[in-house]
């Protein structure tokens, strides 16, 4: 294999980079340690970033009484380097969060105007206008906006561009990615909210979770986020693994989806309540849900053995159904759930359990559950600005690629 010198140098300093967002403050023997880059290479990467004002450093006092010699030189990423902005886009409900380089929050601002009427154009400009509010919020200029990630619902196309179909909007094919771009003069990314969730698990304890996990979303909607041998998985033409929308029982509940006998059908919040009070499963329910609605069904369900217990009970089949085909075909694997739905996975646990207990091929399935997060917007909200920053350091040219370039314009 023939490695191009210049790949070389992007890829140790994307590595020198990953470390100092990861492990935050470091010396260049640390940064050294960690990468496995030799001490001269370390100097020559990070020298070049500060000159770039990719990185600051600050001086680390000796304490009292220690040996004399060189003052420890600690390196971090430089806040005012760039700006990015993550987003979550859900069904009435836009959040968008400004950050810095170093990934400290400039600005949150939240909109709840109701999206599912409104058209495809009506939904792109209120988005705009959104991540405007965000920039004015911050002081930031929208022109030094180094890059949109967004985590919605529903499928995203395999670009990271268009919405494909999402409960956001009766609307499909919503080209949120490209108009994004135009308004702000920026790169766009779009991914399902339960990718974004992984990927700030990951960041979060790459240790912890290992090369292959799954995040299951209880939410109104049911998701799921899967990374396999350290990567992300995606689909060809959309963001797959639409765990929700996959079949427990073939002509059963309608779903939000349109089809029927979803696992989001018997799983997803709205869901529950409909079995809770008997309503006709052929019909979505032509009501809100109380803001409470979860903690009204749990207080129930906890309280007798009624119809809510029994409506948890089959979510929870309708979970266990569904993991016990994805670990037919991945092999089992570590389970992080997230949403709201986790305040009530004791009482769906044991269904889950036993769903699983039914074997495959003869082979016994266990369920491993690592961690469990009631608020999945923080993780995509950490998600999105993660995927952003690490987007800004690999797409950065490398030190010597930026001279050598420089003297051939010369």
């Amino acid at each position: 294999m023939i490695v191009r010198q210049d790949d070389v140098r992007r890829q140790n300093q994307f590595g020198a980079l990953m470390a100092l967002r990861r492990h935050g403050h470091l010396s260049r023997t640390d940064l050294s340690a960690l990468t496995g880059l030799s001490a001269s290479t370390v100097t020559v990467i990070t020298n070049g970033l500060l000159e770039r004002g990719v990185l600051v450093q600050e001086t680390v006092s000796e304490p009292a009484g220690t040996k004399r010699g060189r003052p420890q030189v600690r390196l971090s990423p430089n806040p005012e380097f760039a700006t990015v902005a993550a987003m979550f886009l859900g069904l009435d409900r836009i959040e968008v969060t400004i950050a810095d380089y170093a990934g400290g929050v400039l600005a949150h601002v939240v909109d709840t105007t109701p999206t599912h009427k409104l058209t495809s154009d009506d939904l792109i400009a209120l988005v705009i206008r959104t991540v405007r509010r965000a920039l004015n919020s911050s002081g930031v200029d929208k022109t030094e906006l180094g890059r949109i990630a967004i985590g919605t619902e529903g499928i995203v196309d395999a670009d990271g561009q268009t919405i494909l179909s999402a409960p956001v909007s009766i609307h499909s094919n919503i080209r949120l990615g490209q108009a994004l771009g135009r308004a702000f003069d920026t790169t766009v990314e779009i991914a399902n909210e339960s990718n974004m969730i992984a990927e700030a698990l990951r960041w979060r304890a790459p240790e912890r979770y290992g090369e292959d996990f799954a995040t299951v979303l209880m939410s109104v909607g049911i998701g799921m986020g899967l990374y396999l041998n350290g990567k992300l998985f995606s689909g060809i033409r959309s963001s797959a693994v639409e765990f929700g929308h996959t079949c427990y029982k073939p002509d059963g509940a309608l779903c939000r989806c349109g089809r029927r006998g979803c696992i989001e059908a018997y799983a997803g919040l709205e869901a529950i309540w409909r079995a809770s009070i008997g309503a006709d499963e052929a019909k979505m329910l032509e009501f809100e849900l109380p803001e409470n609605a979860l903690e009204i069904l749990i207080e129930k369900a906890r309280a007798a053995d009624g119809p809510e217990r029994r409506a948890f009970r089959e979510a929870g089949k309708a979970l266990g159904t569904g993991l016990s085909n994805l670990f037919t075909m991945f092999d089992p694997l570590p389970l992080v759930f997230t949403g709201p739905g986790v305040a009530a996975l004791d009482l769906m646990m044991e269904s889950i359990v036993e769903a699983l207990s039914q074997s495959s091929f003869g082979l016994p399935v266990s369920v491993s559950v690592i961690d469990s997060y009631p608020d999945h917007r923080a993780l995509i909200r950490e998600g999105g600005l993660m995927r952003a920053l690490v987007h800004i350091d690999q797409s950065m040219a490398a030190v010597a690629d930026t001279r050598e370039r420089a003297t051939a314009v010369s």
